[in-house]
């Protein structure tokens, strides 16, 4: 029988949640499919975990300089003139989804190949899901939302014609689902939540790996491990550590992780006077060996559709201290009873964490209770089976 063919799209695969759980659906869908990676660029420290068995194509679309050229070169006058309508758009500051269609619908088909399912796995990008409508010849279109869109009204409107043409959505938890459909009325019969999966094995393992760094037993370890950038929460660290201390706690805090807000949060840093506590380690290719050895794991973020570092830190055994406004956490978490899911504020962060350093049989407690949470998506592969398969899909 032959196998279904199936393409994923990502942009590259650079260390984070997304990318990593991406990984873990590839690996377990080669096992009932023939897959194909499209990537934007080859690169990312992640590239090396691609499983064997698995066709990779990188798609580097075309340059409007160079699509522009070309049309000079040949003559193309009606071509020169919606470049230069495109170019107009870009310098005036409406460079909108509807701008970008006509670069995408320039550059031509990925690849030769008639799919029987494609699907974007960073499902909230524009860029993917134009490429994965106009781009990819598939009989099933398929957009994964790993969390809120957090683009403006006007654009999540001008969005709305695109998802219109996808045939089913996954979502990585409830609220990340009830967030999409307030600002994308879409057909909900037409939706599955599909929790990530995670390979455990292979996270206890890692743990046990050498780190180059071992953590100090005279200090409090806090750790906090993702992209640094503003919806993560990190610029708040710097605050939270100068008021642990201040209330006459030894700590340390632990930032795995690179992005454009690194320069911002080692600012704070500076201006909280907290440079021999809060330390930035930049991109980790294993962190479960720092996450082994921290005494409390901290996801400080604004927004978040479902934390796989939760995941991994629940795994790991540790007590963990989220965020409300993170809406996927309330999939992980039960307050009180297996972590602490507090205000996204300096104020809520301190809080929970001192109440977890004062009570030393609630943080057992947590530690104990969330290692019975089953954070490894088993069988959630078959959801994605039944939908391609055209059988009911199981909730």
């Amino acid at each position: 029988m032959r196998k279904k063919k199936v393409a994923v799209l990502l942009p590259w695969l650079k260390m984070g949640g997304t990318n990593k759980i991406a990984l873990n659906f590839i690996k377990e869908l080669s096992e009932y499919c023939d897959v194909t990676l499209i990537l934007s660029e080859k690169s990312g420290e992640l590239l090396h975990e691609l499983p064997s068995g698995i066709h990779l194509i990188i798609d580097q679309m075309a340059d409007f300089k160079e699509l522009f050229l070309e049309d000079v070169k040949k003559l193309r006058l009606v071509s020169i003139i919606k470049d230069f309508v495109y170019y107009a758009k870009i310098q005036l500051g409406k460079d909108s989804i509807d701008n970008y269609r006509y670069i995408v619908n320039r550059s031509g088909q990925i690849c030769d190949t008639k799919f029987d399912c494609a699907i974007s796995y960073h499902g909230q990008s524009p860029e993917r899901l134009l490429n994965l409508l106009y781009r990819i010849k598939s009989k099933k279109r398929v957009v994964w939302i790993h969390g809120e869109m957090d683009f403006s009204k006007d654009k999540c409107r001008r969005l709305r014609k695109y998802y219109q043409k996808i045939d089913h959505f996954f979502f990585v938890s409830n609220p990340t689902q009830a967030s999409f459909a307030k600002v994308i009325p879409f057909d909900e019969t037409k939706a599955t939540v599909y929790y990530n999966p995670i390979d455990k094995q292979d996270i206890l393992a890692k743990s046990q790996d050498k780190c180059e760094m071992k953590f100090s037993d005279e200090y409090i370890n806090l750790l906090t491990v993702g992209r640094v950038s503003s919806e993560k929460g990190q610029d708040m660290i710097p605050a939270i550590t100068r008021k642990l201390i201040d209330l006459g706690h030894k700590v340390r805090w632990y930032i795995v992780g690179d992005g454009d807000m690194r320069s911002e949060v080692e600012k704070r840093i500076r201006e909280q006077q907290v440079e021999k506590n809060v330390f930035l380690l930049g991109v980790k290719t294993n962190p479960y060996c720092y996450m082994r050895q921290c005494d409390v794991y901290v996801q400080p973020s604004y927004t978040e559709g479902y934390s796989t570092t939760i995941c991994e830190a629940g795994i790991l055994g540790k007590a963990i201290v989220g965020t409300k406004p993170s809406g996927g956490i309330r999939d992980q978490i039960i307050d009180g009873v297996d972590g602490y899911i507090v205000d996204a504020t300096v104020d809520g962060l301190t809080e929970g964490i001192l109440h977890l350093l004062k009570n030393k049989e609630l943080k057992y407690q947590f530690e104990t209770e969330i290692q019975k949470k089953n954070f490894e998506g088993k069988r959630e592969i078959h959801k994605f089976l039944a939908f391609l398969n055209d059988y009911k899909i199981d909730s």
